[in-house]
């Protein structure tokens, strides 16, 4: 038996990406910071597909805080001088918003 299974909260490093496919697939990549301690942070990857990206992609922005479920996978790739490069990326599968920079700047405005 195997297991894979990661559980994130924190907040948002930059404006979420969203990409729209021909397929009508949509694609949102993050960054999330999950602070341990008032010195440690750690910086995480985020690939999120389909309706939660759509959710990330319309109701967050940097320094929103969010939850996380997903998996564990690594990218890897070649770079310019043809060696193999490796990340960790989270690939989301459910996503909580637990605050939301755009709702706040909205309801400041009105």
């Amino acid at each position: 038996m195997s297991m894979n299974s990661i559980v994130l909260a924190g907040r948002l490093g930059q404006n979420p990406q969203t990409q729209y496919f021909s397929s009508g697939a949509c694609l949102t990549k993050c960054s999330l910071a999950v602070q341990k301690s008032k010195d440690e942070v750690s910086w995480f990857d985020l690939e999120v597909w389909g309706k939660p990206a759509e959710i990330l992609a319309n109701y967050t922005s940097k320094g929103s805080v969010i939850g996380v479920e997903g998996t564990l996978k690594i990218d890897i790739w070649k770079d310019k001088e043809n060696n193999y490069r490796e990340k960790p990326v989270i690939k989301v599968s459910k996503v909580q918003l637990l605050s939301s920079n755009k709702k706040d700047a909205e309801t400041e405005e009105e």
